[in-house]
């Protein structure tokens, strides 16, 4: 894992897990999801010199946890601000585990998890808010089409996504081809 990209990644997660803090002199307390707390507050004891697996089994957990929160977000209707933040903090997280995976040398794992991550993030950036009237929608444009309060965040995310799975592909593309195998391929059937 290169120092420069893993840096700005890891503060990227950290940008985005600063949000909603109660109090900036209190303890970190997510108002939105309470539930990830406590996986925000151990993403915080990590160090740089810990292991990839700790710094994975922390920002998945947290990234789960926020998950959860989006689905009780989305089941409260709570869209805007509500799913659009678990998103976010979500994908965050995901990459911050993405980058764990490519460092235990899991790139297919970290490979599906960018993706995800992406489509996550790219939901808010593409989310715009709509004016209903008289229960329908007016689709219009300027002012009345706002986009998520966590659009710019969301973007600097899927720039990391994107950045991340080209460093991928030129892996695996400089990666060797496995050896053939030893056990000849099956015959083809004939048509009749």
């Amino acid at each position: 894992m290169r120092n420069s990209t893993g840096a700005f990644v890891c503060a990227l997660a950290l940008g985005v897990l600063a949000f909603p803090v109660a109090r900036a002199d209190a303890a970190f307390t997510d108002i939105v999801c309470p539930e990830a707390t406590q996986y925000v507050v151990a993403m915080g004891t990590l160090k740089q010199t810990d292991p990839p697996q700790r710094v994975y089994d922390a920002a998945n957990a947290a990234a789960t946890a926020y998950d959860l929160c989006a689905k009780r977000q989305l089941a409260d209707a709570n869209l805007e601000p509500g799913v659009h933040y678990a998103y976010t903090r979500e994908a965050g997280l995901a990459i911050v585990a993405a980058r764990a995976l490519v460092a235990l040398n899991r790139q297919n794992d970290a490979k599906a998890t960018v993706l995800n991550a992406k489509r996550l993030a790219q939901d808010v950036v593409d989310w715009r808010r709509s004016i209903q009237q008289n229960g329908s929608v007016i689709t219009s444009s300027g002012s009345n089409n706002q986009p998520s309060a966590y659009r710019d965040a969301a973007r600097d995310i899927v720039t990391a996504a994107d950045q991340m799975l080209a460093n991928l592909t030129a892996v695996q593309a400089s990666s060797p081809a496995p050896a053939a195998s030893a056990v000849p391929a099956p015959a083809a059937t004939p048509h009749r």
